[in-house]
């Protein structure tokens, strides 16, 4: 399975989230042997949702026909996170550029916790852990990427929650 993201040429407005956080409105996805199928996704980010979302799926195939089952197979949230890393990494550069292998080393500097911030983002992006994420991407344990986090909020670097799992007030008081 081969999965590759582009930003297309065509008009496509940037949007800036704001602390060296700027993505593209549209994706296109291609997959290459996708269980047998290749396909093609146009993604768009939603700013309700904070994240990349499927707008149209085509999947083709010369050898099968495509069934329920087969169309049960294909994993969507999976290519759509491999075709969206794919096509901002080049973004990424651009935004932050390379994480510096020591970043971490002075404890939780304020560029430290930039990046704590930026990856915290990017995350959100893809519709991962926010937290899972810091601690992948700076190599920390997951309660000091945890502590960090609060860190990055408490000097205004970070102005964004996770929003998964939480439940409004309103819906508490039923």
């Amino acid at each position: 399975m081969r999965i590759t993201g582009t930003v297309p040429q065509r008009e496509n407005p940037i949007i800036d989230l704001g602390h060296n956080l700027r993505v593209p409105t549209f994706i296109d996805v291609q997959g290459t042997d996708v269980n047998g199928y290749d396909l093609t996704m146009k993604v768009e980010y939603t700013p309700s949702s904070g994240r990349y979302e499927c707008r149209t799926l085509t999947l083709t195939t010369p050898d099968a026909e495509i069934t329920g089952e087969s169309l049960r197979s294909i994993p969507v949230q999976n290519i759509l996170k491999d075709g969206v890393v794919s096509a901002l990494s080049a973004v990424t550069a651009l935004n932050m550029g390379v994480i510096p292998q020591d970043v971490t080393e002075g404890g939780p500097t304020t560029s430290a916790l930039s990046w704590v911030s930026y990856v915290y983002r990017v995350a959100l992006i893809l519709g991962e852990s926010p937290v899972q994420g810091v601690a992948g991407a700076l190599n920390l344990p997951k309660s000091t990427a945890n502590r960090w986090i609060t860190r990055a909020r408490d000097r205004g670097l970070l102005d964004v929650q996770d929003k998964r799992g939480r439940r409004d007030r309103e819906d508490s008081d039923t």
